[in-house]
């Protein structure tokens, strides 16, 4: 999708069954190779101050109860004016809805300097909190925390703050790179954390890391019969505008206190955030002659963390409502997601258009891809 970005580009994520009506497709998949850095799983390619300054200095427990502590009051300032009173913004349309999803918890991507997970997490449960979002799915990794047990506390503050938690496999396993049976095994091992951690609610929604979901058809029937079997839904994504490619650039800028290549990093950032959901809706339009309601991937780095509350504001002022993953996949669009006794069918909606012989919008390109920055 994004043309000179270093990373592979975003592929736009999943068809669906013919229902009598355009074949339903989805946006988003991104195809991507990691790169390995010890306890950190990461591809190339405003929050309240004092707590997280006091976080640094923290043990794992002293930091969780900071967590507990503040949430209560992060739920409090929810109830304030804040950025739904921003000038230019579009009220919110009932029609378009757009649902927050965040992959690879506990850990996303290189660090700053100075900079910890737990205040990362803090951050973004801060901007979510402040901009009055539903409860949003943290898709987990949990072989982090077997590396580094401290990481246990990340997810401690996700559930703190209300969000759920779903099943990423236990080591971001790729499906199109390892047989079908190991996959299952990645997914069973992921399960103890996460149903400990949601203690009865809903833990049984699954994100195929990289969104591959098998290069053959074997594969793909397999694993959404044993999907089906473990009483898993499948967390489709219909939007993405390759938010991980930022962060190892923003890490590299901290380093160097190069504010100026930052200050390029976060316009290019909500640029490719907007053109992105301006593409989907337009492919979304072209198959269905209405808005789906999206969902949107994201994940839990750095640099998502400093942008997310004027990402979030992006969002509003184009005029989307915010919805949980369930209410999103309500929707007929999402049907082989939900009900895992359909067939897989086509992953992407530029594939959808293809076969219907219909023409792809223009593709949006960031007119300088994140990588090259601080190089």
């Amino acid at each position: 999708m994004w043309k000179g970005l270093a990373a592979p580009p975003v592929r736009v994520a999943r068809g669906r069954q013919n229902r009598g009506v355009p074949s339903p497709a989805s946006a988003g998949k991104a195809s991507r190779a990691p790169t390995r850095e010890p306890g950190i799983s990461w591809y190339p390619g405003h929050g309240v101050r004092a707590t997280l300054g006091m976080l640094r200095f923290m043990s794992n427990a002293q930091a969780i109860g900071s967590v507990l502590a503040v949430v209560p009051l992060l739920l409090a300032a929810s109830s304030r004016p804040g950025l739904a009173q921003s000038a230019g913004r579009r009220e919110p349309d009932s029609t378009l809805q757009l649902a927050f999803t965040f992959d690879d918890l506990p850990a996303h991507g290189p660090l700053p300097p100075g900079e910890t997970r737990m205040e990362v997490i803090s951050k973004i449960l801060t901007a979510l909190t402040r901009a009055r979002l539903p409860p949003t799915y943290g898709f987990v990794n949990a072989q982090w925390t077997e590396s580094e047990p401290d990481k246990i506390a990340v997810l401690r503050a996700w559930r703190a703050a209300g969000h759920p938690l779903g099943n990423h496999t236990w080591s971001h396993m790729n499906l199109d790179a390892n047989p079908l049976e190991a996959f299952e095994g990645d997914i069973a091992r992921n399960e103890p954390l996460v149903s400990q951690l949601m203690q009865g609610g809903d833990w049984h929604w699954f994100r195929f890391p990289f969104l591959v979901e098998g290069n053959t058809q074997e594969k793909k029937n397999g694993i959404r019969a044993y999907l089906r079997n473990h009483g898993y839904r499948i967390a489709a994504v219909t939007m993405s505008f390759a938010d991980y490619a930022w962060n190892e650039p923003y890490a590299r800028c901290k380093t160097r206190e190069d504010q100026k290549s930052i200050r390029l990093l976060e316009d290019t950032y909500l640029r490719a955030a907007e053109a992105s959901a301006e593409y989907s809706r337009e492919m979304s339009k072209r198959l269905f002659h209405r808005d789906i309601p999206y969902v949107l991937l994201m994940h839990v780095g750095a640099f998502d963390a400093e942008m997310l509350p004027r990402l979030l504001e992006v969002y509003r002022r184009q005029g989307f409502r915010f919805v949980t993953l369930e209410q999103a996949e309500q929707d007929a669009f999402y049907a082989n997601d939900v009900d895992l006794r359909l067939p897989a069918s086509a992953d992407t909606l530029e594939h959808a258009l293809s076969e219907r012989g219909l023409p792809l919008p223009a593709r949006p390109s960031p007119a300088r891809s994140p990588d090259t920055v601080c190089r």
